[in-house]
């Protein structure tokens, strides 16, 4: 299956997903741990959480595991195979009140080393960039949270190509820039990820906030920003507006409906942007499988 047919996939593999029964916490709070991809996935369904809800990286953890005492931890990884994951499931056993698995490898070593494993219906196809891989552990992770993620994923896949038209993607060595708020800004992390494995880019995000203290003042007039506003806010019309004042490439991105709602319909529109920049760019494949020096450096720290 290419990605073009695995991102069109998506809808109809998170309604069923979200059909099938619900695993929450009720009444606990449980920490959610992830590397890459995963960690943006843990860190969304916190914000959406709440305050009580952890979302970690698993050397993070394995370095406080304190933080982990008498409560429940959930792994998220889609390959099971992660060596930081794995090496932080054996060290909780003395110390979490339960320790599950989210993973579409229910036979992985990880599987092997927790209580409980949470099976994602996704066959990992070799290297993969993360896309319904992606989309299916956020769903995962809302329900463990005690949240709804049942929406109608159709129509918010249809209203995200519209809305991936306003995400603007540097060109050449320029950089792309997302800044938002809370899952926002959570979702902007695995959005910038994108970029780097789908074309090689340079990104970064930032929260609302932050941007005006720290990354405006490297912008170049190559790079482009991307705000993302929630609802209610104001500041990033006013960033909008006087970055674009200015002759700044920055687009102004609102997306509409709930919390859940407004999530998935910025993941989908990041996936479709990138998507659409590496056609542009005439890329066959994502970028990173064939970046062999690094991909190789990469697997001989992830595993």
């Amino acid at each position: 299956m290419s990605v073009a047919e695995e991102l069109k996939q998506q809808p109809s593999l998170l309604d069923s997903f979200c059909k099938s029964k619900s695993q929450s916490e009720a009444g606990v709070e449980p920490i959610l741990v992830g590397a890459g991809d995963s960690y943006a996935a843990s860190l969304c369904a916190s914000f959406l959480a709440g305050p009580g809800v952890i979302a970690l990286d698993p050397y993070s953890l394995a370095t406080s595991l304190d933080w982990a005492k008498g409560r429940p931890v959930y792994i998220i990884s889609i390959s099971g195979e992660t060596a930081s994951n794995i090496e932080l499931a054996r060290a909780l056993k003395r110390v979490a009140s339960r320790t599950v698995a989210i993973t579409s490898n229910p036979g992985s070593r990880l599987a092997s080393e927790v209580e409980e494993v949470i099976g994602l219906p996704f066959k990992l196809r070799g290297k993969s960039p993360g896309i319904a891989s992606f989309t299916l552990s956020l769903a995962a992770a809302l329900k463990v949270c005690g949240i709804n993620p049942r929406v109608d994923f159709r129509s918010v896949f249809s209203r995200a190509q519209e809305e991936a038209k306003r995400i603007r993607i540097a060109k050449a060595r320029g950089v792309t820039h997302f800044a938002g708020n809370n899952e926002a800004w959570a979702a902007s992390i695995y959005g910038v990820a994108k970029i780097y494995e789908f074309l090689g880019g340079r990104a970064q995000t930032s929260l609302l906030e932050e941007f005006s203290h720290m990354p405006l003042f490297s912008l170049s007039n190559s790079d482009t920003i991307n705000v993302i506003e929630s609802p209610n806010g104001l500041k990033g019309e006013l960033l909008h507006e006087r970055l674009t004042r200015e002759g700044y490439a920055c687009s102004l991105i609102q997306p509409k409906g709930n919390r859940v709602e407004r999530l998935y319909l910025l993941v989908f529109a990041m996936q479709m942007a990138t998507l659409d920049a590496a056609r542009r760019k005439g890329l066959e494949a994502p970028y990173f499988l064939g970046a062999k020096k690094k991909l190789r450096i990469s697997d001989e720290m992830i595993y």
